[in-house]
């Protein structure tokens, strides 16, 4: 993984208060904690050397020990606390803690230290610097759709599909959950469908556990077939909405070209004519043509509409 010089200066601001809250810590433990090499945190100490205020003469620059694979501070002149969190990381920070209190509502001792550490983070800076509309992501059903997943059974739920506008019956197998641009959805298999689905857990309107699952999943690896999107990046919802079946993603100047395995080729034929003219098939040849004949006979049916 290549180093850039932003990321490694900014871990060099946070290894000082750190290694001074830490004082004698190895390098080991240095590399472990900051998730780097611990070739990567020996070439952060020989820089911190040559670091200091303007002057630059010993009594201006950072004074650190480093010797057998032990490090401390003595002298961190002006940077001996942490730096703070931009709002965008403590926006990211608060979010993370709140779909973390929502997943342990059922433990209220850990439901409270999460709120507190939550509740002091919100209020770094400014007071009240990052404010999150409460109830909006609640749903009851968490701790049910959890309980499924860990004993591996279905779920019976009713589902409210806000692009059909009608609320379905279905029959899914939990797979996990996950938070997203402030949601929470969940990934699963529908059992009817035999497809891979993703679910707004707020729009989970009855949700109750079904039978075991040992005899109800569906390998669909066989079945499945490898599919390459070019995707213009003012869609990229399609890419947050579909994560589950997209192994790959490399980013262009103005698209994403997108790698899918499917195994439901009516269900992606028409999102991508949903988002027309977005998203441009490259492979298979044969789902490119389809579409096309799709968009074409749409096309000549309004075609003999007069205007009125």
């Amino acid at each position: 993984m290549v180093d850039v010089a932003a990321n490694r200066a900014l871990r060099t601001m946070d290894l000082i208060p750190f290694i001074l809250e830490n004082p004698g810590i190895s390098i080991e433990n240095l590399a472990n904690q900051f998730s780097v090499t611990e070739k990567q945190i020996e070439d952060d100490l020989q820089l911190i050397f040559m670091c200091g205020l303007p002057g630059y003469t010993p009594y201006e620059l950072i004074d650190l020990v480093f010797e057998d694979g032990v490090v401390s501070i003595i002298d961190p002149q002006v940077l001996d606390k942490p730096r703070r969190f931009s709002k965008s990381e403590l926006v990211v920070i608060v979010l993370g803690l709140q779909i973390l209190g929502e997943l342990n509502n059922s433990n209220s001792v850990r439901a409270n230290q999460i709120k507190a550490l939550s509740d002091k983070i919100m209020k770094l800076g400014n007071s009240n610097s990052v404010l999150i509309n409460s109830g909006q992501n609640n749903s009851p059903y968490v701790d049910i759709v959890l309980n499924a997943i860990s004993l591996r059974k279905s779920l019976i739920i009713e589902y409210h599909s806000m692009i059909k506008d009608e609320i379905t019956n279905r029959i899914i197998l939990p797979r996990y959950l996950y938070f997203l641009n402030g949601n929470l959805y969940l990934n699963a298999l529908d059992l009817d469908a035999k497809a891979d689905r993703v679910f707004k857990l707020n729009l989970i309107k009855k949700c109750e556990v079904g039978s075991a699952t040992e005899n109800q999943t569906y390998e669909n690896n066989e079945y499945s077939i490898q599919v390459v999107l070019e995707i213009d990046k003012q869609f990229v919802n399609f890419i947050e909405r579909n994560s589950s079946v997209i192994t790959n993603i490399q980013e262009n100047k103005d698209s994403y070209r997108v790698d899918l395995m499917v195994s439901n080729m009516e269900w992606l034929k028409r999102s991508i004519l949903s988002y027309s003219p977005g998203i441009t098939v490259i492979s298979p040849v044969l789902l490119a043509t389809e579409v096309r004949e799709v968009a074409s006979s749409l096309m000549s049916a309004y075609q003999n509409i007069k205007a009125i």
